[in-house]
């Protein structure tokens, strides 16, 4: 059997949808029938609607069968119960099947859940090779897409392999993996050299050397922006898109699940852990698997911002707003606005490169945000304010002059500023149940830190 077709016969795409999305928060809450009672259920981002009615986990699922792995060889791995009931809704009638839902503990973090995943598969086939692939990605050519997964799943039968791209967005550069390859070779398979985890953050970035078939951590001599350009100036590297093709029992064998569930059990044994999860680190996994490199050509978005988020819609022809749900717009220009609650219409005026955001709360309560789209990686502190269970109805930073004007629902909702001034905002229920947000802008609405 060649190689190819015996890749073809035990392919198995794992979607990774365990996130919190807590940089995207445009999901909110939602009502759903349980037996005879109704209960909310929270909505992170990879099950948020990303365009035309399609979802983030949808639209990913979709390109993978497109790409020639079917729906009952695609497995999802979630880190919730509220998420299991999500993908089953979402998923099971694109022909993925409810026992391909993995669900497992969300302290494991991003590296062990994926090695969870593969144990479970390896034991439903020991031949098996998983092609893992995040939830939130935004790929913009389905063919060459396909062309990719099957480069790397003909060179996993050697070697674990990411897929990796081009990209000359330093915010994207700095916040991602990015791996360094030796450029000598004529590909399409390339070593990968050293391999860097955030090099725009000093405080997270962790780098990894392979030097004369050694592994090592160390200091990088540059941090910040200065480690950025670098990179970007280097033809002999890609951004990790996330994408790794490997097989499932050399994943299992590389972490032991003894191993793994020992490390949960000495996480929770902590009385005050300093992290979410047991944090084993992606960069040192690439290197330490010797995983290899191939270049995707497929155009590709990390979709974990509102900038990125805000690129991949439609837009207005002259104005370049965006929208998902229902909104009014009156002189408005280069916006983003959501609305993921049914029954709820936006409308803005003079609003300028901002992202509206209105979604619903656990206690079944509007949730709006008003952001400078500059401020976009900034915003998860308000995914921290709407989770938070205190009696605040508004939350400020690097904003100034704002107003939340009194309506029949002032204060039950939740408001949160980020990058703005001279906003007021007024949300009122209608006699029909349905809520109308009115948001506008009193002058220049954008706040800049040094004019202050």
């Amino acid at each position: 059997m060649s190689t190819t077709k015996r890749a073809n016969s035990h392919l198995k795409a794992v979607i990774l949808a365990g996130g919190r999305g807590s940089r995207l928060p445009i999901g909110g809450t939602i009502e759903i029938e349980n037996g005879e009672e109704r209960e909310r259920l929270s909505v992170p981002k990879q099950f948020s609607l990303k365009f035309d009615g399609v979802t983030f986990i949808q639209d990913i699922a979709r390109q993978i069968n497109n790409a020639g792995i079917k729906p009952a060889q695609t497995f999802i791995v979630v880190t919730s119960k509220d998420q299991e009931t999500l993908a089953q809704e979402q998923l099971v009638k694109y022909g993925i099947p409810s026992t391909n839902i993995l669900t497992f503990d969300p302290h494991y973090g991003y590296v062990a859940v994926m090695a969870k995943a593969a144990h479970a598969i390896a034991k439903i086939d020991p031949e098996a090779i998983c092609f893992f692939s995040p939830s939130d990605q935004h790929i913009e050519d389905d063919e060459l897409f396909k062309e990719a997964i099957w480069q790397a799943a003909e060179n996993a039968e050697n070697s674990p392999t990411i897929i990796g791209v081009k990209v000359a967005d330093a915010n994207i550069v700095g916040g991602c993996g990015n791996a360094a390859y030796d450029g000598s070779s004529d590909g399409p398979i390339y070593d990968i050299s050293t391999c860097v985890e955030k090099p725009g953050s000093p405080e997270e970035c962790q780098l990894y050397v392979k030097k004369d078939g050694v592994i090592t951590r160390e200091k990088p001599q540059k941090t910040g922006i200065e480690y950025v350009k670098e990179i970007l100036l280097d033809d002999n590297t890609a951004v990790n898109t996330g994408f790794l093709m490997i097989r499932a029992e050399t994943f299992a064998e590389f972490y032991p699940e003894d191993y793994l569930d020992e490390q949960l059990e000495k996480w929770y044994e902590k009385s005050e852990p300093k992290s979410s999860d047991i944090k084993l680190n992606t960069a040192e996994m690439i290197m330490k698997m010797d995983t290899k490199l191939t270049i995707g050509r497929f155009g590709w978005k990390d979709c974990g911002t509102l900038q990125a988020y805000y690129q991949i819609q439609r837009k207005t022809p002259n104005h370049k707003n965006a929208w998902i749900g229902a909104n009014s717009r009156y002189k408005c220009s280069g916006s983003l606005f959501v609305s993921a609650i049914d029954d709820v219409h936006i409308y803005a005026a003079f609003i300028k490169n901002c992202a509206i955001l209105a979604t619903m709360g656990a206690d079944g309560s509007p949730n709006i945000a008003v952001v400078n789209m500059a401020r976009s990686q900034e915003v998860n502190k308000i995914t921290d304010f709407f989770e938070q269970s205190v009696k605040a109805t508004s939350y400020s930073a690097h904003s100034r002059n704002n107003i939340i004007m009194p309506s029949n629902l002032s204060e039950a909702a939740k408001v949160a500023f980020l990058g703005v001034q001279n906003i007021h905002v007024m949300i009122n229920r209608l006699d029909d149940g349905s809520i109308n947000i009115n948001i506008g802008a009193n002058g220049e609405c954008l706040y800049n830190d040094e004019e202050a």
